[in-house]
């Protein structure tokens, strides 16, 4: 069985709830949304797919992002109330993809009134390993705690201090970027660390110190690049990086520290996995979410989709000017 999911914390998180319910997981495949969107994603007939657009031939399916819920319908075979059904995976609009995956594992049994965590397939998942040590490990504090932070994490529900002085798992989280195929080894090994291994001994792991290490001494770099390139258009924060080489990896929210008088971010790049492609993002502003924009909606009109309060899409190089112009028009005030 292989685990499909995209490489952030809250996909690697996906993953450490999977593979410790799931035995028979045997191979990754970490891949991008648009990726899948566009249909260029080989799924197979057994695949579990996490926090990642729905392909038919999967398995299992766990997603949280408001553009995809009418495809939970199509693969549940439910009208999309039934947010967990046993044998398809899990819906619902959650803080984050682990959250659904979770109650996946913790609470299928209440909500289909049969016992789905001592389920014979489950059993047989499992093996030699007995079930109640894998329940015991779902349900102690130290994974309720991981969980609570991917909420926190993909949620955006973070407070100043963790932009300006990021710590923790909210610090792990920047240290993973879908678009190094290169850190697949280190994807790997964290959803063995969150799994296994508490906070303070997954910080102590070398490689993931140096990461963390790597993304403090950067931050003012980061910091340097957002100021000379970003712009405050009115209630839209609008970064144009195109050009721009080697940029560090940073923390994205660090910009609403910078223009707090924004209450939405566009933030315009060059696709560093698709030639002559640009990436659009669009977020809300975490420390000021006054706007009334739907983003996933609205970057689901420009082939990307999200969240209500944060999405993106990838758009041909010599089309995305027209893309920007109508996006901005679209969440100015």
């Amino acid at each position: 069985m292989r685990l499909v999911t995209r490489a952030d914390f809250d996909g690697l998180a996906c993953g450490a709830v999977i593979t410790l319910m799931e035995d028979t997981v045997d191979s990754f495949l970490f891949v991008e949304p648009k990726f899948m969107q566009d249909g260029m994603v080989d799924i197979r007939r057994g695949d579990i797919i996490a926090n990642l657009p729905y392909h038919p031939n999967c398995t299992l399916w766990f997603d949280h992002h408001i553009t995809n819920a009418p495809a939970w319908r199509k693969h549940s075979g439910t009208s999309g109330d039934e947010t967990i059904v046993p044998g398809k995976g899990g819906f619902r609009i959650a803080p984050s993809a682990a959250r659904v995956v979770y109650e996946y594992y913790t609470e299928g049994d209440r909500l289909r009134h049969h016992d789905w965590r001592i389920s014979l397939r489950l059993k047989q998942a499992i093996g030699n390993r007995k079930i109640e040590e894998r329940i015991k490990i779902l349900e102690s504090e130290q994974m309720k705690f991981m969980l609570d932070e991917a909420d926190k994490i993909d949620a955006a529900e973070l407070v100043p201090e963790d932009v300006l002085h990021p710590a923790g798992y909210v610090l792990i989280s920047m240290t993973i970027d879908g678009k190094y195929a290169e850190d697949e080894p280190y994807w790997r090994r964290l959803i063995d660390l969150l799994r296994d291994k508490s906070l303070e001994q997954t910080l102590s792991e070398p490689e993931v110190k140096r990461r963390c290490q790597k993304i403090l001494d950067e931050q003012e770099k980061f910091k340097k690049i957002l100021l000379e390139r970003t712009a405050l258009k009115g209630n839209v924060i609008f970064t144009d990086l195109r050009g721009v080489k080697n940029i560090p990896d940073g923390n994205r929210f660090l910009v609403y520290t910078l223009f707090p008088k924004g209450n939405i971010s566009l933030k315009v790049a060059d696709d560093s996995q698709r030639p002559n492609t640009t990436a659009i993002s669009v977020g809300y502003n975490i420390f000021g979410t006054t706007s009334k924009v739907n983003v996933g909606a609205l970057m689901e009109k420009h082939g990307g989709g999200g969240h209500h309060v944060v999405g993106s899409c990838r758009v041909p190089q010599n089309e995305a000017d027209k893309h920007v112009k109508e996006i901005f028009e679209a969440i100015k005030e």
